[in-house]
């Protein structure tokens, strides 16, 4: 079986489809991969991407980070309360504003940092090895341009 037929077979024949159904396919790809590779670590895909965004933002509020996330508070509390019995993240009072409660990494949620990311960049390496470095960027700009103009109509 060659690596294309192979391919096939986990993510589907994708040479009839179009831009949203190829977009959809490479999320799940993406997924499958991620899902597989995190839980190695206990972690899922859903709480790699509370992770990754405190990594960049720690110390925010469970609504802001809904916000960042584009998910419902609901199901931003109910990760939280996985990545809290974890271990990897706490909730504390934010001292300008003691009505606020703060998201915040754990020590044991920066630590894992340098377990997941070069997980992550594997992953990424692995779907761009066949594509040259300027072509992964105009990918990845004509994508974040076709975002931008579905989030207009929004």
């Amino acid at each position: 079986m060659t690596g294309t037929q192979m391919l096939r077979d986990r993510c589907g024949d994708w040479r009839d489809m179009e831009l949203h159904d190829l977009a959809r396919r490479v999320f799940h790809c993406f997924q499958r991969q991620l899902e597989k590779e995190t839980a190695r670590h206990g972690i899922s895909p859903g709480q790699w991407r509370f992770l990754r965004q405190l990594w960049h933002s720690n110390g925010i509020s469970q609504h802001r980070l809904a916000e960042q996330l584009a998910i419902s508070d609901a199901t931003a509390a109910v990760t939280l309360r996985e990545l809290e019995r974890k271990g990897l993240v706490d909730r504390r009072r934010n001292a300008g504003n003691r009505r606020e409660v703060l998201i915040v990494l754990t020590p044991q949620g920066h630590a894992i940092e340098n377990t997941l990311l070069p997980v992550v960049d594997d992953i990424h390496r692995l779907a761009t090895r066949n594509i040259p470095a300027n072509e992964v960027a105009t990918l990845e700009n004509l994508l974040r341009r076709v975002i931008a103009d579905l989030a207009l109509r929004h």
